[in-house]
């Protein structure tokens, strides 16, 4: 357990880290000086009041110790010291290239500077050169030699993030090892780190999804302003009811609804019917053609497009759910992932089955099924993602608003400002909230069968 004084020194680390974090944060958001320097002395002056108080046990334990020679092979010891190593020689390798570009930035200058027909030592001496030509210059300049600040920059954070961490390891890890209530007391810095880092990536993630909605009750003028607001200064509600006068947004619904719905039945189908037969098949050839299934994977939309293209337009379903339907009915992914779920499953199950009276069709529908349910869920949840979120294809073969799906009639929202001072990019972000909004829900509700579906496909 920790004691009185560990807690102590724990709120007052913890306090000063949250310190030092607003005050790295105040500069982004624009605080008065003054509010950055005093949030940081604070922070420093707890954590100096704070060291002594967590380390006083631990220093007590080893103060009459002299420093061992085996300390070296003791951080050696340590799988975080393999790590500080490679960021010094990453450091190193960024110091060389620094230097390199350096080197190379300065001969660059002093060739231009001497066709100009002057001297000069920097790039400020140089402008004041009426023949020297800076454009010529900057295009002269290699990307190494173009960035050897950044170069330096690199090299001085990871050597100092090194130091740190070869200082903490010969000075801190022998007091801690000493002491197991200070021991107890990093684990809940670790923990603490740990939460605050997830934190800190969700928030990353989910910000953009925040500031769509956010812009969605702006108005034009201020979501186009230079400076950037968190917060709308004015809710804007009528936002919603602007998109659904000025297009079809029901239609729209509509249609991803229709088409999203045929292609999953259709990958689903087919995924399944084609897993079965590469996974509990026995025929020749089965290897190389589902060899064949996996090159697919590997094959991009932009070479497949084209013909893909002229084989709708000759079938005379462009801007028709036919021609949005058709090229999504198979996915090699899911069939690949179907076939690697059924291959776990056990093949006396089939034998039972078939002694049941089973044909092919019962055994892949009331066993293999079944057994594989999260799987099926996973797909056709990932399915309908794909397929309502879908843009690329839908924008190629949909001219009108009878065919239009949600992806694409939000992009078309920004037509129809007409008669407004500004683009209607406030108008847009509604329409894209309203979009993602079923998605959104079917992810919460469902998500435990993707992560279980995934976590089973990959197992075999």
């Amino acid at each position: 357990m920790l004691n009185q004084q560990k807690k102590i020194g724990i709120a007052l680390v913890l306090a000063a880290a949250t310190l030092l974090i607003a005050a790295f944060l105040a500069v982004p958001f624009g605080a008065a000086p003054a509010v950055r320097t005093v949030l940081t002395v604070i922070g420093i002056v707890m954590l100096l009041v704070a060291a002594p108080i967590m380390w006083k046990d631990g220093m007590t334990k080893i103060k009459a110790q002299p420093w061992r020679k085996g300390s070296l092979h003791t951080m050696r010891q340590s799988g975080f010291f393999d790590i500080v190593m490679l960021m010094l020689i990453v450091a190193a390798v960024m110091l060389a290239l620094g230097v390199f570009g350096h080197v190379t930035y300065n001969a660059t200058l002093n060739k231009h500077v001497a066709l100009a027909g002057g001297t000069a030592s920097t790039l400020e001496e140089a402008r004041l050169i009426p023949e020297f030509v800076e454009y010529n210059f900057n295009k002269d300049l290699n990307l190494i030699a173009g960035s050897y600040g950044v170069f330096y920059i690199i090299a001085l954070v990871l050597a100092a993030a090194s130091a740190v961490a070869l200082v903490y390891m010969r000075l801190v890890s022998p007091v801690v090892r000493a002491d197991e209530s200070l021991q107890r007391a990093h684990r809940v810095y670790r923990m603490v780190a740990q939460y605050a880092a997830a934190i800190f990536v969700v928030m990353i993630m989910l910000f953009p999804i925040y500031w769509m909605i956010i812009s969605s009750f702006k108005t034009s003028t201020e979501l186009l302003a230079p400076v950037p607001t968190l917060w709308p200064k004015e809710f804007m509600w009528e936002n919603y009811p602007n998109v659904l006068n000025r297009a079809p947004f029901v239609k729209y619904l509509v249609n991803t609804l229709v088409t999203t719905a045929f292609m999953m039945l259709g990958e689903l189908t087919i995924g399944v019917m084609a897993a079965y037969g590469f996974a509990k098949g026995e025929f020749k050839g089965r290897e190389f053609m589902f060899m064949l299934v996996l090159g697919a994977l590997m094959v991009p939309i932009q070479v497949t497009f084209v013909p893909i293209y002229v084989f709708i337009a000759r079938l005379n379903t462009i801007d028709t759910y036919m021609g949005v339907i058709l090229p999504n009915l198979v996915s090699a992914y899911f069939i690949f992932m179907l076939r690697q779920n059924f291959m776990a499953v056990d093949n006396s199950y089939i034998e039972a089955g078939k002694v049941d009276g089973m044909g092919r069709f019962g055994t892949i529908f009331h066993v293999l099924c079944p057994m594989c349910k999260p799987t099926l869920i996973t797909v056709s949840i990932i399915s309908f993602i794909n397929g309502w979120n879908s843009y690329f294809w839908p924008k190629m073969v949909t001219k009108t608003e009878a065919s239009r799906t949600i992806a694409v009639g939000v992009q078309q929202l920004k037509n129809t400002f007409a008669g407004m001072e500004v683009s209607n990019y406030n108008e847009i972000m509604a329409g894209a909230v309203m979009a993602i909004v079923p998605i959104i829900a079917l992810f919460l509700i469902l998500q435990k069968y993707i992560m279980t579906g995934m976590s089973k496909a990959a197992m075999k």
